[in-house]
């Protein structure tokens, strides 16, 4: 079995990177969660328990149903014990990417890391945090005058803070065809998460030689959720506020003719924002080979651009596209028409669910479709409509910022 290969999003699905909740998701300091979740403002708001048993029922569904199911912290765990000398680079990256300033705190924290009896507790603490108290930096023979004047370190604070959201495990990475993109979040301490995947991406062997469309060091923003692959020729990428048209730039540069690439359309499609749905593919999402579900607001009034190689070597010619969304996915999926299927205007009922994932939806295989459980409108026309619907519930960890989906990074799919 390749190591990556997605050429769409509903072909079987092979392999799939995910990420259990565990006690980084406690350990914010002072009460605070984290920026990306602005409805759950403290950590003692997040119940572990529950958020471990949905992930569990979300896993299970997937084994159930064929998937080779990969665990992100075993994943880093095996990259660094294949390649120890690997874990220098990493911590480098990640300590930078805290902006911890000065010789004194790195070298502190550096130690700490260091002090890691093996591969599992080395990332254990990338993942838990650095508390200043977990260091010597609060050692009164140290700095005697700040401990005497009651002004030295909070062992309470963090030097490095918890990754506490790193089961969105669709956005740091993504995977086209059969190369991958290694992002660059919109919100800065998530590209610590990116820091494990590169570091994984580079040295694991079984990612050995895998091209690289779009890499971690750009300046511009790119989330994984903003990336929908229609085929093995064409992706959609959503022009969003956490997608910038530069680093669009970039990975259409990558994707039209880096070496090994089977793409030829880039189809950017500018996003709607509304409530807690950001990326593109919280409003369209492949659930067969020719039938897509799309948001109204979507729908309505597309902007969509199409990006094909230009003449000259490394350049993009863009195309606006008039068409309507049906046709402009049935040209990008060469599979004839599509069938597109909404769930109503988003009055009632469906303001709720379409701002709970309705569209954020799971294929497992062709019309085989993991969803969220309380979606009960959504769910029914998806039944409706021919589909086999696979629901769980997923609350405690997404809070409405996604599907299913957000959880999980297909790494293998059958091709269609």
């Amino acid at each position: 079995m390749d190591t990556v290969r997605v050429n769409n999003e509903v072909g079987r699905l092979k392999r799939v990177l995910v990420h259990r909740p565990g006690p980084e998701t406690r350990r914010f300091p002072h009460g605070e969660f984290a920026l990306a979740f602005p409805l759950r403002p403290t950590s003692s708001d997040f119940d572990l328990a529950r958020a471990q048993d949905e992930h569990d029922a979300l896993t299970a569904i997937l084994r159930a149903e064929g998937a080779e199911v990969v665990e992100l912290t075993e994943l880093v765990g095996e990259t660094l014990a294949f390649a120890p000398e690997a874990k220098d680079e990493l911590l480098d990256r990640f300590l930078a990417n805290c902006r911890i300033e000065g010789s004194e705190l790195t070298e502190a924290a550096t130690r700490y890391m260091s002090e890691a009896a093996d591969a599992e507790q080395f990332v254990t603490r990338l993942f838990n945090g650095i508390r200043y108290g977990d260091t010597d930096l609060d050692a009164s023979d140290r700095f005697p005058l700040a401990a005497l004047t009651d002004s030295a370190f909070d062992p309470d604070t963090f030097l490095s803070s918890p990754l506490n959201t790193a089961f969105f495990t669709r956005d740091p990475l993504s995977v086209i065809g059969g190369g991958i993109s290694l992002n660059h979040m919109y919100w800065h301490d998530r590209n610590r998460e990116v820091d494990l995947l590169q570091t994984v991406a580079e040295h694991h062997p079984c990612f050995a030689d895998t091209p690289q469309w779009f890499g971690h060091d750009s300046s511009f923003h790119l989330e994984g959720g903003d990336i929908v692959n229609l085929s093995g020729h064409a992706v959609a990428i959503g022009l969003s506020s956490r997608t910038e048209s530069l680093a669009i730039d970039r990975l259409s540069q990558g994707l039209l003719w880096g070496d090994g690439s089977s793409v030829t359309d880039v189809y950017v499609i500018e996003v709607p924002q509304s409530g807690n749905r950001l990326h593109l593919d919280a409003y369209l999402s492949p659930i067969d080979g020719d039938t897509f579900v799309v948001d109204p607001l979507l729908a309505r009034e597309p902007r969509v651009y199409r990006l094909r190689r230009a003449r000259r070597r490394g350049g993009v010619r863009i195309e606006p596209c008039s068409e309507g969304l049906a046709r402009i996915l049935g040209a990008a999926t060469r599979g004839g028409p599509v069938r597109l299927i909404d769930f109503g205007d988003g009055g009632g009922p469906m303001a709720f669910e379409y701002g709970n994932g309705a569209a954020g939806i799971l294929p497992l295989a062709p019309g085989n479709l993991c969803v969220c459980a309380e979606n009960l409108a959504a769910n029914e026309a998806l039944v409706d409509a021919g589909m086999t619907v696979h629901p769980v519930s997923i609350q405690e960890m997404t809070v409405g910022f996604g599907g299913p989906n957000s959880l999980c990074l297909p790494l293998v799919r059958e091709d269609l």
